[in-house]
């Protein structure tokens, strides 16, 4: 685990999280990404195909609608240009009012008797009118503001009319200036203008006029015309009546604003679409069309073929992972099997296939299988190198500890020989140094520990066999504690941490108890922190300046010396405190060992 809870894949030193590792970890999620990544920017561009196809097929009625408004829009104003057309035609003929109503006559029979044509004079009243068999009505005065105001302007206004029947159409008045000449050949300004009814009726229009599309019965366009006073009127006079528009239509017409009526607007019910837009004369027209089966038909297969999409990916998804499973996954699973027997000592390592499995994973079985074979051969060279490399060691450690006794005796032998105190001193204080020594390789020997050793019965004895040898281990006059913790070094830290206490020891022993005193000599050893241990030697006596005042010695003597050099081998910190006695603290760091842990 590395800092922060990240964990790092072996051989990879790339951090990653445990979701992505429980989302992408295995083969089978891993291929259906790639499946993903491959089949998905198709599965997309078909989706967002389809779905286009499915926006447009939405909103084609919309579209037809905003189109017939568009077809009403030109039509109407194709017959204002018609009747403008004709008006202008007849104002450059220059008769007189018997002539005008001859040649309203004859133009309003050519256009089916559609229109009513009338004369006006200067001031917009009636001269004259021209009226079929159903006469439409027209005031006696038309409005100032509604007259043409130069030669050649043609004004075109709607007209709000009432009328007697249950159905209200709108009305276009189309006006003209003209000259007018009375009987005795006096010219004067007037107007000609014509009342359009804002309807398309059968009998007006000839064969194969395309206005016929829109008077079909229950055909695909319903049209309305909406007059000033916002009444609605149906476009066909006389074919079936569309009847009125849905309520909600109703409510969205009355809700406009101003500047809503002056443009086109759509709106969607269920499956009809409506369309509103002014048209030529001031009036404005609601067409309405209805999906046809062609749009129903392409909406069913945009259904159909999001079915299909969505269930050719799901079954390629399925078939590609089993298909993963069988080929690739459960081969691994079993050379992963394989492999943890192996590891855990059930034999020789041998994975089984057959030609359903991959010729790479194949391949990859063969050389597991060669180089298990090689490092069995190798761990059992190993085995019986390490085995014979240890019973060196051990014959090493018994004979140094052999020799160290022998030196040890040599030079007890050679102390008891010398007359002189101080001489016989400084050889048993050798002596005591070579049995440290020879007492640790013993350890090292006995208990097989050839990298380690225990230091908690190490010191114990050590220290016993200081008291022993210097004469006092029994004797009542001094006493000995030592509390030493369960704690592993290597050889290299506990050959100076013994000489160490060799040396404390033994001067605590000589010079800190003269004249017979009785005292007591503490010996801790202890672990403060997980890399740092304390080594804590204390006495009651006299203090260290008083013993060596006493013995006439040097406290920067041999002693001394050693034990500061053996501290900084150690790379510890000493410290000595004189007070009720002599205190020595050593804090030194534990080394770590092979792996790179610390020592217990």
């Amino acid at each position: 685990m590395d800092k922060g809870g990240e964990r790092r894949q072996p051989g990879w030193g790339v951090p990653y999280s445990g979701w992505f590792l429980q989302l992408f970890g295995t083969v089978s999620a891993r291929m259906i990404a790639i499946i993903f990544c491959a089949a998905g920017p198709m599965a997309i561009i078909a989706g967002f195909q389809a779905w286009n196809s499915y926006r447009h097929t939405l909103q084609a009625p919309a579209f037809r609608a905003d189109m017939a408004i568009s077809r009403i829009d030109l039509e109407v104003r194709h017959d204002v240009d018609h009747i403008g057309a004709l008006l202008s035609s007849v104002s450059r003929m220059s008769l007189d009012e018997n002539g005008f109503v001859r040649t309203l006559q004859m133009a309003r029979s050519l256009t089916g008797e559609f229109y009513r044509l009338a004369l006006l004079d200067d001031e917009g009243r009636v001269l004259l009118a021209v009226n079929g068999d159903t006469p439409l009505p027209l005031p006696d005065q038309v409005p100032y503001e509604d007259l043409p105001r130069f030669s050649g302007d043609v004004r075109v206004v709607q007209l709000d009319i009432p009328s007697p029947d249950t159905v209200r159409h709108s009305y276009i008045r189309v006006t003209l200036s003209t000259p007018i000449a009375d009987s005795l050949g006096t010219v004067r300004s007037g107007f000609l203008t014509a009342v359009m009814p804002v309807v398309w009726s059968r009998h007006h229009l000839q064969i194969g006029d395309p206005r016929l599309d829109f008077m079909q019965k229950n055909g695909a366009i319903d049209a309305w015309i909406i007059g000033r006073d916002r009444t609605l009127s149906p476009l066909c006079d006389d074919c079936a009546s569309p009847g009125p528009p849905p309520p909600d239509v109703v409510r969205w017409l009355g809700g406009m604003t101003s500047v809503q009526r002056d443009t086109r607007q759509t709106l969607s019910v269920g499956d009809a679409a409506f369309a509103y837009g002014p048209i030529e004369g001031g009036v404005a027209a609601l067409t309405m069309t209805r999906r046809n089966p062609a749009e129903t038909q392409a909406l069913v297969m945009f259904v159909i073929w999001l079915f299909v999409i969505v269930s050719l990916l799901g079954f390629c998804l399925i078939m590609v992972t089993q298909s993963a499973n069988a080929l690739l996954i459960a081969p691994l699973r079993r050379l992963t099997d394989s492999v943890e027997r192996w590891q855990a000592g059930d034999g020789v390592f041998n994975a089984r296939s057959n030609w359903v499995v991959p010729i790479e994973i194949r391949q990859l079985a063969r050389a597991f299988t060669q180089a298990t074979r090689s490092l069995a051969r190798d761990e059992r060279r190993l085995a019986r190198a390490a085995v014979r490399q240890e019973l060196l060691l051990k014959e090493m450690h018994h004979r140094v500890k052999n020799n160290l006794q022998i030196v040890a005796s040599l030079l007890n032998l050679q102390a008891n020989r010398i007359r002189q105190t101080e001489a016989r001193e400084e050889f048993a204080q050798a002596r005591d140094r070579v049995r440290a020594l020879a007492t640790l390789h013993r350890y090292l020997y006995a208990e097989g520990e050839l990298f380690s050793m225990n230091m908690e019965h190490f010191v114990t004895e050590l220290c016993s066999q200081i008291m022993q040898a210097a004469g006092h281990a029994g004797s009542g006059r001094l006493d000995l504690s030592v509390h030493a913790a369960t704690l592993e070094l290597e050889p290299d830290q506990a050959v100076p941490l013994a000489l160490i206490i060799t040396e404390i020891v033994s001067n605590a022993i000589k010079h800190a108890f003269a004249d017979g005193r009785r005292g007591t000599i503490s010996v801790r050893l202890e672990r403060v922190e997980p890399s740092q241990a304390r080594l804590d030697i204390a006495d009651d006596g006299i203090g260290l300046a008083g013993g060596y005042r006493l013995s006439g010695e040097e406290r920067s003597g041999i002693g001394m010396q050693l034990i500061r050099g053996f501290a900084r081998q150690l790379g510890g910190s000493l410290k000595i405190i004189e007070e009720n006695g002599t205190r020595y603290i050593l804090l030194f760091p534990l080394k770590a060992d092979e792996t790179g842990d610390l020592v217990r």
